[in-house]
């Protein structure tokens, strides 16, 4: 028989076929936030006043969030960013985890510092106001929830008068004088 083309070592699983040895598996760093850090970090986000803190908040630009709109586009939309960047060796834990609206977190990119005046430079132009707010949440949740004070939408057959809710949430009167 001819000379093996594997090495002793190959067989005892030392090395892998081209011949170098695997170093030993480092701990994996997990990149992504899980939910329990998410929450977390949602519950030090600051809270936007007048608003229900499990469905709004500010982020560090002093952008308002909504809480449904997480990983996606919009003004209110926002992402859990790596205060730290995890390419410089952040961790996905809470004391690294921020809320920002998506625009300011991918202008941050992976810089580990960037000035709140730049980060109010790359957020979203529009401004909502309080009513804005009340329909948005009307629209998303099906109710406004206030400190204090909680009401729903209407059904169609209440707005039509053909039936009164026995549903002890009031329907919305929500603090406008306008007609818009």
């Amino acid at each position: 028989m001819g000379p093996s083309s594997t090495s002793p070592r190959e067989h005892n699983g030392e090395a892998s076929s081209s011949g170098r040895v695997p170093k030993p598996k480092e701990k994996e760093r997990p990149r992504s936030f899980d939910e329990k850090t998410r929450a977390a970090c949602w519950r030090k986000a600051a809270v936007l006043a007048g608003r229900h803190p499990e469905r709004w908040r500010q982020d560090t630009a002093g952008n308002i969030v909504c809480r449904r709109f997480w990983s996606c586009h919009g003004c209110l939309c926002y992402e859990y960013d790596h205060i730290v960047p995890f390419s410089k060796g952040g961790e996905s834990t809470v004391e690294n985890c921020q809320i920002l609206q998506t625009r300011v977190n991918r202008s941050k990119s992976d810089k580990s510092w960037v000035e709140k005046a730049e980060m109010q430079g790359a957020s979203c132009d529009i401004k909502f106001t309080d009513k804005e707010l009340d329909v948005i949440e009307m629209a998303v949740y099906g109710d406004v929830i206030r400190p204090g004070k909680q009401c729903r939408c209407k059904t169609v057959a209440e707005m039509i008068g053909q039936v009164k809710s026995k549903d002890h949430v009031a329907a919305c009167d929500l603090p406008y004088n306008d007609a818009s």
